[in-house]
């Protein structure tokens, strides 16, 4: 074989190899895109099915109130912050640096405050000081 045929026949290997390579990811692409279309719709008719039980559990319970107070209490009741032994000063704070990190432009809202039970910052620090290798 000559040095032209074999150039044909490396390019025609390499060429094939590079189009089955990105088909496959191509068709891989797909299919999780779709995975997570499917997923999403079926957490959203979840959550759709969760707020409709909920919308005519309080509707059973109290048939004089108007839909639109009924609507407001079931989307505020899952805004509601957990503060359980948190000082008031200190939830200030953070929802002041909370504030001053998104500004005024977004709508930010802090749903939980809690402890955390990990290491201090300080502790991380030693802790990765420490153990540095050489």
């Amino acid at each position: 074989m000559d040095l032209l045929g074999k150039f044909n026949l490396s390019a025609t290997i390499l060429l094939t190899g590079f189009a089955i390579v990105f088909s496959v990811l191509l068709f891989l692409i797909f299919i999780i895109w779709g995975y997570g279309k499917i997923v999403s719709t079926a957490q959203t008719k979840y959550s759709e099915r969760k707020r409709k039980k909920e919308l005519e559990k309080i509707r059973s319970d109290n048939p004089e109130i108007p839909d639109a107070v009924v609507m407001s209490a079931v989307s505020e009741s899952k805004a509601e912050p957990v503060t359980e032994g948190i000082p008031d000063e200190v939830i200030a704070v953070i929802s002041a640096a909370v504030y001053s990190m998104y500004g005024s432009k977004e709508k930010v809202r802090i749903r939980s405050v809690k402890r955390s039970r990990k290491r201090s910052a300080w502790a991380n620090a030693g802790i990765l000081d420490n153990t540095r290798p050489f």
